[in-house]
């Protein structure tokens, strides 16, 4: 229960359908956040590391093809992965297996990496085997995050629940008394810009 709602059904049922969203794009909150749902027991941990590992590899492989295909366009459209590409070339023709396997760790490259993986000419088995094995190190260590964390989030979440309706109140007090000032401003200065009009 969190301020008063009962947020398990609703994790149990759209929980995994979110997790493979987010797990399609960058994703690593909605890992932590799995993994704090299934130490609450709202979602099987087994679950949530075959679905996370499944997109995540996916959504690489969707980034790679794209780079395949139309990586100069893309290039074109977004210099700055332009600026990056001599560089993830010249890591990816070294070091191909441990650049796909870490790529998604990197700041800046967790999206542009695999474009330019995939606009570098690599051989797309090879990307797919290594993206494979960083999808599940990934997957593993920001779930296995989340789930180490599950104690400290449950003490939060009681503490939240106990002074939950507090925070309510008071939050909706706020955004009464701002929404009243917003509306007294606005009309004091419509009412000065008409007195102006007139005095012109």
């Amino acid at each position: 229960m969190v301020f008063g709602f009962d947020i398990a059904p609703l994790l149990t049922q759209y929980g995994l359908i979110v997790l493979a969203i987010g797990c399609l794009l960058e994703g690593e909150t909605v890992l932590v956040l799995a993994g704090l749902a299934a130490h609450q027991g709202w979602l099987g941990l087994p679950d949530v590391l075959l679905v996370a590992m499944f997109f995540g590899w996916l959504g690489d492989q969707i980034f790679f093809w794209l780079g395949r295909w139309k990586g100069d366009a893309i290039l074109l459209r977004l210099p700055a992965w332009g600026r990056q590409k001599p560089r993830v070339d010249a890591w990816i023709h070294k070091y191909h297996a441990p650049v796909v396997v870490m790529i998604r760790f990197m700041y800046g490259l967790r999206v542009a990496g695999p474009v330019l993986i995939g606009h570098s000419g690599l051989c797309p088995w090879k990307f797919a085997v290594y993206n494979a094995l960083g999808a599940a190190i990934w997957a593993s260590l920001f779930v296995g995050l989340g789930w180490a964390f599950g104690q400290a989030a449950e003490q939060v979440l009681n503490r939240i629940n106990h002074w939950g309706h507090y925070v309510f109140y008071i939050g909706a007090a706020v955004v009464v008394i701002a929404t009243a000032v917003f509306w007294y401003w606005n009309r004091r200065r419509s009412r000065r810009a008409m007195a102006a009009e007139k005095g012109e």
